[in-house]
């Protein structure tokens, strides 16, 4: 299946019903579930962005420091770590002095980078919306607040 915007109008050019349909027969709200378990893998900020910088090819820790602004040392870390062990990126040791270190997508992440691209550019054509809707929320309290504990 393709993945692809419509541009000029900001939507899904394809019916994302039939793979909701899966996903809500598939368990993944029951943290037992193996998709679930695989989704906390993969869905923060950081794998994302990490994901995102190693479609532009191999990339050296420091390089990724330096693209993915505010990502800690030690969030980088775990998170490369995370992708190696999940199967996503390749990591490659190059014997020298100091030895050199590469990361690099494998084939099963260069197969999450094109959904995740497309979540990508949701976000950024969303944007606005998000912006307005928070600050319209924000701005305009409700008789009832549900989120107060009673």
């Amino acid at each position: 299946m393709t993945f692809n915007l419509d541009r000029n109008r900001g939507e899904l050019n394809y019916p994302p019903q039939p793979a909701l349909d899966r996903i809500a027969n598939m368990g993944v709200f029951d943290t037992s579930c193996e998709g679930h378990q695989l989704l906390e893998k993969i869905a923060n900020k950081w794998t994302i962005l990490i994901i995102y910088a190693l479609t532009q090819g191999e990339k050296r820790y420091s390089e990724l420091k330096q693209q993915i602004v505010d990502i800690s040392p030690k969030m980088l870390v775990q998170n490369l770590r995370n992708l190696e062990r999940s199967g996503l990126i390749e990591r490659k040791v190059f014997p020298s002095v100091p030895p050199r270190v590469e990361y690099s997508l494998t084939a099963l992440g260069e197969s999450l980078a094109e959904p995740l691209a497309v979540l990508g550019e949701w976000a950024y054509q969303h944007i606005k919306d998000v912006n307005l809707a928070i600050e319209e929320y924000d701005n305009n309290p409700k008789s009832e607040d549900f989120w107060e504990p009673k």
